[in-house]
């Protein structure tokens, strides 16, 4: 049966002891491993905006490609002189690739790809096949010929297999609705690529911590209270939300991420996700599923049966909570997930994979602050990044808002950040201030 709401898990899900797997393996959801982290991101970049032009290159490398513009301003009668100056401007040290983000399709060929793949689909199953126009920066003459050239050698492809559905829909809609503001700006959105996806993959992951234990509600995951500071701030003991609602809170709740995605794999078929199946569905829509289900005994005995050989295999002394509903018992099974890695050799590979998190997706937004402990924290570059792209479109944007919408992307600021922020907004003289009041305080966007 593939008919979720019918039958909402996987129906081989083991029953015996003997058929449980040994190993927890991971690979959806999240592109962090125990190991092998260490991503490329020109890779990265050029992977996602292959998926988002649905545009390749293939078989043409980079020395033809010059090779090919030089024979290009030949036929216009372009002296070499001149093209060895051209050279050295855009492609000895390979400027061209500031030029327009086509060029970084160079770094997303399939003989170019290999682990950094992992995580490009950490973005790419947040886009849900959204697909941008041809972008048009603001180019010389000179710079649109070598574009036309390129252009001439890509070929189209058809939009990626969605296999996931999203975890996190609220920063699924963020992310592409900030990303279309990016590539309305393609100048920008070279300066800030890198920039954006490292937010994205940092806020994705710490709202996924913080939600992934509400599956019980059955129903998509609202942003969850994570409290920054500006990277200039004091961080005192005193600011309860900062020490309650801060790094602590990332901390503990990432120490789930592994054990119950790993049993979210087992939870479904070994079919789903791949190409021409079901995608991959998150915790929550599993429980609604199951909730959903015509055949709660079936599912229930599947479960329980499950769970009791999952407890023997892993040598367990989890005690059931016994109980004649199928969510309940998957509940006993999540918290056997948990379980296993509070001892022996499980608990070294979770504290490592929570300090891969940490220092490939997080460290942009974490500091050790003293007596204060580690906090998170936003930088400039970030507050201006985040700012622009939210207020979009708009010449500007009311504080109060500007903040709610920080709030849909997982920053959470204090009373004391909220002021720190309008200081800075005032610094940088994109601040609009009506009166005293905090409504009528506006900040517009840098750019244009």
């Amino acid at each position: 049966m593939k008919d979720n709401h019918s039958w909402p898990i996987n129906q081989k899900l083991p029953q015996t002891r003997e058929a449980v797997p040994a190993k927890n393996t991971l690979s959806s959801y999240l592109p962090i491993r125990t190991k092998t982290n260490d991503f490329n991101m020109d890779v990265v970049v050029g992977s996602v905006l292959r998926s988002l032009l649905r545009k390749k290159i293939e078989n043409y490398d980079y020395a033809t490609f010059e090779e090919d513009c030089r024979a290009m301003f030949a036929d216009k009668a372009v002296k070499d002189e001149f093209w060895q100056v051209l050279k050295e401007m855009y492609f000895d040290e390979r400027d061209i690739f500031t030029v327009s983000p086509e060029f970084l399709l160079f770094h997303a060929q399939k003989s170019v790809i290999q682990t950094d793949a992992r995580f490009a689909k950490l973005f790419t199953n947040l886009l849900q096949n959204e697909q941008i126009k041809p972008l048009d920066p603001s180019l010389t003459f000179i710079e649109s010929e070598m574009l036309s050239t390129l252009r001439s050698k890509m070929k189209g492809e058809a939009a990626d297999t969605v296999r996931e559905q999203p975890y996190l829909p609220f920063i699924s809609s963020a992310f592409r609705e900030d990303l279309r503001f990016l590539a309305s700006r393609p100048k920008y959105l070279l300066a800030e690529f890198e920039k954006f996806l490292s937010f994205y993959a940092f806020t994705y992951t710490a709202q996924l911590s913080l939600s992934i234990g509400g599956w019980r509600a059955c129903a998509e995951p609202k942003a969850k209270p994570l409290y920054f500071i500006m990277d200039h701030e004091r961080a005192g003991q005193e600011r309860p939300h900062i020490k309650n609602d801060g790094y602590g809170a990332f901390s503990d709740a990432s120490k789930k991420l592994f054990p119950m995605l790993s049993m979210l794999e087992l939870l479904q078929t070994e079919e789903d996700g791949k190409k021409n199946s079901s995608p991959k569905r998150p915790l929550w829509q599993i429980a609604r599923d199951i909730e959903a289900s015509a055949l709660q005994d079936a599912v229930k005995t599947k479960l329980e049966n499950f769970a009791t050989a999952f407890r023997s295999q892993r040598e367990l002394r989890t005690e059931f909570f016994e109980t004649d509903t199928a969510l309940d018992w998957l509940g006993n099974i999540m918290q056997l997930a948990i379980d296993q890695f509070e001892v022996g050799e499980r608990l070294n590979i979770n504290k490592k994979y929570v300090a891969e998190v940490e220092k490939y997706l997080a460290n942009h937004f974490v500091q050790s602050r003293g007596r204060a402990g580690r906090v998170m924290v936003l930088n400039q570059d970030y507050v201006i990044l985040l700012t622009n792209i939210i207020i979009g479109e708009r010449d500007k944007l009311r504080f109060h808002e500007l903040l709610s919408a920080f709030k849909q992307r997982g920053i959470f600021v204090d009373k004391q950040t909220e002021q720190e922020l309008v200081k800075f907004y005032e610094r940088i003289g994109n601040v609009e201030r009506m009166s005293d009041s905090g409504d009528a305080v506006y900040v517009r966007k840098t750019i244009r």
